[in-house]
C-alpha cells in the first residue's frame, strides 16, 4: 500500500510539474510573439514618416515629428505593461490570451492609422483621421486594462501587497484614461478643432495639423481622474492599504 501510495503520489507531482512546465512555455511563447509584433509597430512608425518635397519641411511643418513622438510614446508605454502583465499577472488561459491578441492587433492598427493622419491632414480630413486614430488606441489601451484586471482577479491568492497596489493603481489610471478618450472622442465636432498653419516663404498658409480639442481634454482629465480614484482606493480599502505608510 505504501508503494502504491508513493506511486500515485509521484505520478500526481510529475503531471503537476509538466503542467506548470507546460504553462510556462505558453507564457515565454506569448511574450515573445507579443515583443516582435511591438517592435513592428515601432518600426512602422519610422516607415509611416513621408519624404518632404525640401528638407527644411520636415522641421518646417512639424506634423510628422508630432505625430511620430505621441505614437512612439503610446507604443512604449504598451510595451512597459505588457511586460508588467507578463512578469506578474498574466495566466495562460483563453480569455488572456484572447485579450493579449486583440491588444495587439488594435495596437497595429493605431500605428496604421498615424499614416491616414498624415496622408489626409492636407486634405482638411485630420480631424477624422484622429478620430480613428484615437478609436484604436481607447481599444488597445483598453484591452489591456482587461487583461490587467483579469490578472489581479486569477492570480489574487498569490499577489503580493506590493503587486496588488501597483496593479489597481495602473489599472484605475489606465480606466480613466481610456474612458476620457473615448468620451472626447464621442463629442468631438466639426468645430471642435484645433488648426495648426504654416506660413511658406511665398505668404500662403498651409494646414499642417487638425485635431479635436476635446480628445485631449477629455483624455487628460481621465487620466487625472482615475490617479485620484487610485490612491483614494490604495488609501482607504484595508487590503491595498500600505502598513509603512501608515
Amino acid at each position: 500500500m505504501k508503494l502504491l501510495r508513493r506511486g500515485l503520489h509521484g505520478g500526481a507531482a510529475a503531471k503537476d510539474h509538466e503542467e506548470i512546465r507546460d504553462r510556462a512555455r505558453a507564457t515565454h511563447r506569448l511574450e515573445a510573439f507579443s515583443d516582435i509584433v511591438i517592435a513592428f509597430s515601432l518600426a512602422e512608425i519610422g516607415l509611416s514618416l513621408v519624404l518632404p518635397p525640401h528638407a527644411i519641411d520636415f522641421v518646417a511643418r512639424p506634423t510628422a515629428i508630432f505625430a511620430f513622438v505621441v505614437t512612439f510614446i503610446v507604443v512604449v508605454r504598451f510595451w512597459w505593461v505588457h511586460d508588467l502583465i507578463f512578469e506578474h499577472y498574466f495566466v495562460p488561459n483563453r480569455a488572456m490570451t484572447a485579450c493579449n491578441f486583440i491588444a495587439l492587433a488594435s495596437l497595429i492598427l493605431q500605428v496604421f492609422c498615424l499614416q491616414l493622419y498624415l496622408h489626409f491632414v492636407p486634405l482638411n480630413e485630420g480631424a477624422v483621421a484622429s478620430r480613428i486614430y484615437f478609436a484604436f488606441f481607447a481599444v488597445s489601451y483598453g484591452v489591456q486594462g482587461v487583461m490587467l484586471a483579469l490578472g489581479l482577479f486569477y492570480r489574487r491568492h498569490e499577489l503580493t501587497l506590493r503587486g496588488r497596489r501597483n496593479g489597481i493603481q495602473e489599472l484605475l489610471s489606465r480606466t480613466g484614461l481610456v474612458a476620457g478618450s473615448i468620451l472626447g472622442n464621442a463629442y468631438a465636432v466639426t468645430n471642435d478643432l484645433a488648426k495648426v498653419y504654416v506660413q511658406t516663404g511665398k505668404g500662403k498658409q498651409i494646414l499642417v495639423a487638425n485635431l479635436p480639442n476635446s480628445i485631449f481634454v477629455y483624455a487628460i482629465v481621465g487620466s487625472l481622474t482615475g490617479v485620484a480614484f487610485a490612491a483614494i482606493a490604495l488609501r482607504s480599502i484595508p487590503a491595498l492599504r500600505d502598513p509603512g505608510g501608515l
